[in-house]
């Protein structure tokens, strides 16, 4: 990578950052800013309720406020449940009202926009665009919307397409012009594949801002720019502007997918996603999470992110923090959720019956004492139909339950419904016996424990960065009941784009309710 750092301005180091700014399932990082308010939406592929938006006051510490997709006619041309698998939204401010475009690429539902005047409130129906391509963006300039998103177009040699771009009504979702080619070749500047295109006006110049080379190890983040929204685009000298790619054994990988945002007090940011890795692991199970590094110009108008390029886990800042580095209050009109708190359910809204109750969150802000769940039959690919998942794998309760005849419940690693590490507890013939379940691919297992008839159950999972450990305890007596090789459940073997939670889960065919209570804490891990 060319070294640009001599040309840029640069100043003292008076504060340090840690990394990421939003840790576990965090993908594809979208940020505005309004006033001295951030907002940023993140991907939530098939999980419900979809595209959660954050609010900041320093670019570092996010509290979720709400969701931008809750109901079907968000996410289904239809209107009607159905699958929804979601990609990287993006979220703008136009001066009155917030947009966020967003692709449901489950059955080919396509791209789509949503409105609002509070981002914490009820977002609009969809108002559908096009069905091919994703990665959807709006930019606001010269009183015009334009719609620009990648193509998935691939040519026998192996290019994949180009980035388009039309002028675009948000509220409705029409175009007002063809797509046009804003990329050359079918390709990237670096790379033959372009996707998460952002355009800004920044001064008299148009930049494109893209993502390339795909969203594992070989990531990075590409600059070009010109002086029309439609090109031609010259690419930045140092391109790719971020990445990891060169950084062999670094325990951050994949960076890209950025978005620029500035602050009231002139300094420039950029977001973009990541994945933690341990030393030389070629696996990760926290998913791809959000991260944050200054950007610096330089003289002739570039972007220099974080350190030519490339990021640290704890790095100097040139400049403090927007906002004094101090987390923001929560409006007045705030109210935690089971869902703001992050939590979250599989593949749709959660079933009729499932009541969830929060604790005391002035002193445990996010933990859930009670979840009642309907006895319901196991779902596709045996995964129970109804669960409730915490947004990360860093930490999580412990649960005990009470269960009807028939029903079980528990808790979960869980990746996917075809790779996920489960421990149920559960009532046959009147005896009561735990069953640990071992699901990877094609590959499954299952293992029996009897447990005492009387006495409370607690079950736990210690994450130590290589095994998931479960663990019952019964009338103060604990034993381990068996474990999962962590690496199996990373999105490298799941070939999926999210990675590994906890869960708390209930099935079965028995009659009455299945009531889960908060008994303690998981043992905090790598994951």
């Amino acid at each position: 990578m060319p070294h640009v750092q001599e040309t840029a301005r640069r100043t003292a180091l008076p504060a340090r950052l840690s990394n990421p700014v939003v840790r576990g399932i965090a993908a594809d990082p979208s940020v505005c800013r309004v006033g001295e308010d951030y907002y940023l939406a993140t991907s939530t592929m098939d999980f419900w309720p979809g595209i959660p938006i954050r609010h900041s006051r320093d670019l570092v510490h996010w509290r979720v406020i709400g969701y931008a997709v809750t109901r079907p006619a968000q996410y289904r041309r239809d209107g009607r449940p159905g699958p929804l698998n979601l990609y990287a939204p993006t979220l703008r401010h136009d001066g009155k009202r917030f947009h966020l475009a967003c692709t449901n690429v489950a059955d080919e539902q396509g791209n789509f926009v949503v409105g609002a005047e509070d981002p914490a409130g009820e977002w609009s129906d969809a108002a559908w665009v096009d069905r091919e391509g994703f990665d959807p963006s709006l930019t606001f300039a010269d009183g015009t919307c334009y719609y620009t998103r990648r193509t998935l177009d691939p040519l026998p040699d192996g290019r994949l397409g180009p980035v388009v771009q039309s002028e675009i009504d948000p509220a409705t979702g029409v175009m007002s012009g063809p797509l046009r080619e804003l990329t050359t070749d079918w390709s990237g500047f670096c790379s033959n594949d372009i996707e998460g295109p952002h355009l800004y006006k920044i001064d008299d110049w148009y930049y494109l801002f893209s993502a390339e080379g795909g969203t594992g190890r070989g990531h990075m983040q590409t600059c070009a720019r010109s002086r029309s929204p439609w090109g031609p685009f010259t690419p930045a000298p140092h391109n790719p502007v971020l990445t990891h790619r060169h950084r062999v054994g670094h325990p951050v990988q994949s960076t890209g997918h950025a978005e620029l945002v500035d602050a009231p007090d002139g300094s420039w940011w950029a977001l973009f996603l990541g994945t933690r890795h341990d030393g030389f692991a070629a696996h990760h199970q926290l998913g791809r999470e959000t991260f944050l590094a200054p950007v610096e110009w330089t003289d002739d108008g570039w972007p220099v992110i974080g350190r030519d390029g490339t990021v640290e886990l704890d790095m100097e800042l040139p400049r403090p923090l927007p906002g004094g580095g101090r987390a923001a209050r929560a409006p007045r009109s705030f109210r935690e959720t089971v869902w703001t708190a992050g939590w979250a359910t599989v593949a749709g809204p959660p079933p009729q019956g499932l009541v969830a109750v929060l604790g005391d969150q002035d002193r445990a802000p996010g933990l859930l004492d009670r979840l009642t769940l309907p006895a319901l039959a196991p779902g596709e690919g045996e995964w129970p139909a109804a669960a409730l998942l915490w947004r990360q794998q860093e930490f999580a309760d412990a649960f005990g339950a009470t269960l009807p005849e028939g029903a079980s419940a528990g808790v979960a690693v869980y990746a996917d419904a075809a790779h996920h590490y489960r421990l149920a507890v559960g009532v046959r013939a009147g005896r009561r016996e735990a069953v640990l379940h071992r699901v990877v691919d094609d590959l499954a297992t299952t293992e029996v424990f009897a447990l005492p008839d009387e006495g409370p159950v607690r079950l736990d999972i210690e994450a130590d960065g290589t095994h998931y450990r479960f663990r019952a305890t019964v009338g103060g007596v604990g034993f381990p009941v068996g474990q999962g090789l962590a690496r199996l459940l990373a999105a490298e073997v799941t070939q999926g784009f999210t990675g590994a939670r906890f869960a708390v889960f209930a099935s079965g065919t028995g009659a009455g309710e299945a009531v889960l209570e908060r008994v303690g804490r998981v043992v905090p891990g790598k994951g």
